[in-house]
């Protein structure tokens, strides 16, 4: 059987689901030292999936990703597919105009970024940028700092505290027809263009 025949039809979620009914003890991913299994990434995908879900993020919604090659990139890519949610994964290394627009240009109504990267400062950089747009409206960091002054910056591991363990209804999503990404060019003959992917 094809590869993609085998996955014909299904989501990006369900096949992480059917993975991780059928062998939950499978190396997903390794980090450097780390190894994340099937069922760990699932596990926590359902969690911030549930968490993201009770702040009001659901099927259609934006979320762009700010992150390294990371375990937290994998977790929120497939939260947000549980969700619905189309991903907009995002160069961590953009400047704060270049961010601005893809963030306003995909109409993203939450962003999960790591709090530094490479000594920039994305958590000070999306402080400034949340009081211009305000169809963002959620931050999630992944990093240390507390971030107790602003409720709509939430930490990346607290969430998924939050989350598990919580139900939430999971939408119908058609793989065929449903929008799972939105990936940005490079813009190197004008502003970036987001093309659409199911």
């Amino acid at each position: 059987m094809a590869l993609l025949e085998r996955f014909e039809g299904m989501t990006a979620s369900s096949v992480l689901a059917n993975r991780a009914t059928s062998d939950p003890e499978r190396p997903f991913l390794r980090v450097g030292d780390q190894v994340v299994t099937v069922g760990q990434v699932e596990s926590r995908a359902e969690a911030l999936a549930a968490a993201l879900h009770g702040l009001g993020i659901q099927g259609g919604d934006r979320i762009a990703l700010l992150l390294p090659a990371s375990s937290e990139f994998v977790i929120a890519l497939f939260a947000a597919a549980k969700l619905g949610a189309v991903v907009v994964p995002l160069n961590p290394r953009l400047t704060q105009p270049e961010l601005q627009y893809m963030l306003r240009h995909s109409r993203a109504a939450c962003a999960i970024s790591a709090e530094e990267l490479d000594g920039a400062d994305y958590l000070q950089m999306f402080e400034e940028i949340l009081v211009q747009l305000p169809e963002l409206h959620y931050l999630v960091t992944v990093g240390e700092e507390d971030l107790w002054y602003d409720d709509r910056i939430f930490q990346f591991e607290d969430l998924l505290s939050a989350g598990g363990g919580r139900d939430y209804a999971a939408p119908e999503v058609d793989p065929d027809e449903d929008l799972f990404a939105i990936l940005y060019t490079s813009g190197t003959t004008g502003k970036p263009k987001g093309v659409e992917l199911t």
